[in-house]
């Protein structure tokens, strides 16, 4: 009888790396479907984020142009005021307007001359008609863009030098 119980100790194999290993492999999926939950949950957050986020606007950049010849206009004789010499830049959102800007300079000018000529001298010494002229500049120039090529526009009139004798 000894011996019989040797033999059954003998015939069945320990169950104990068996156990261990199906514990192994539980735990091994827990931790990788564990791991996937955390990672799925902050791919769906960062999704939702961006569709709920603002589009983002494109940002216009300003682009100067200025005259590359300075606007010289004599006054009448007995005037306060002989002559007149600037030189003015626009400023647009696009090289197209600029681009028109450049290829109508001869226009531009003239068009320029005309305005400024027909000016109150002396209402040029003050602020408030130095801010008329460049709103009568502006109003003009956009007339011309208007002619020649719709869809284009200034944003804005600039004095970069104003001389007057």
């Amino acid at each position: 009888m000894a011996q019989m119980e040797q033999t059954d100790a003998a015939e069945k194999p320990s169950k104990k790396p068996l156990i261990i290993l199906v514990l192994a492999i539980i735990v091994s999926l827990a931790a990788g479907a564990g791991g996937m939950f955390f990672y799925m949950n902050k791919q769906i957050e960062h999704k939702v984020e961006e569709a709920c986020a603002e589009p983002e606007h494109p940002v216009s950049a300003t682009i100067y142009n200025e005259l590359e010849k300075p606007l010289i206009v004599n006054f009448p004789q007995g005037s306060s005021v002989r002559l007149v010499k600037m030189t003015l830049a626009f400023s647009a959102e696009d090289d197209a307007t600029i681009a028109v800007l450049k290829k109508n300079e001869p226009m531009l000018l003239n068009n320029l001359l005309m305005l400024i000529s027909a000016q109150n001298p002396d209402g040029l010494k003050t602020h408030e008609g130095k801010i008329a002229l460049r709103n009568a500049i502006f109003d003009d120039v956009t007339d011309m863009l208007d002619k020649t090529a719709h869809g284009t526009e200034i944003k804005e009139v600039f004095f970069t030098s104003f001389i007057m004798q």
